[in-house]
Parts: C-alpha cells; structure tokens; sequence
C-alpha cells in the first residue's frame, strides 16, 4: 500500500499490520516519506487510537535493529 493509502485505513479506523507499520517507519528513516505525510500518520493514530498490537509494532518499529 502507498503512505497515502496507509494513512487514509488508519484515519478511517482501520488495524493496521505490524508490516504496515514497520514498512511506514521505515520508509520515513530513508526519507521517501515526507515530514507532512507522517504527521497525518501520527495523527490518524492519535485521533482513532491504536490497538496493543499496533503499539508493540510501532515501538518496534522505531527500536535500533540488531546488527
């Protein structure tokens, strides 16, 4: 799925996966998603909440990787 699509499941109170999300964050450290984009993402997930799941997958996400 494209950021935009992403952010449109979350803002319409969908579940995203932990793929969903580790790709999204991902893709922001390398830069080919704009600041605004996952500003719109942070909010989606603000505003609609987030399940357990999403949050660990997150978390996740944004933790160093063991290399």
């Amino acid at each position: 799925m494209t950021p935009v699509e992403l952010i449109q499941k979350k803002r319409d109170g969908g579940v995203l996966s932990a793929k969903e999300i580790a790709s999204f964050v991902a893709r922001f450290g390398a830069r080919e998603i704009a600041d605004y984009q996952m500003s719109a993402m942070l909010m989606a997930m603000f505003l609609r909440g987030m399940s357990d799941a999403e949050t660990v997958a997150l978390m996740e996400a944004m933790l160093p990787g063991e290399d």
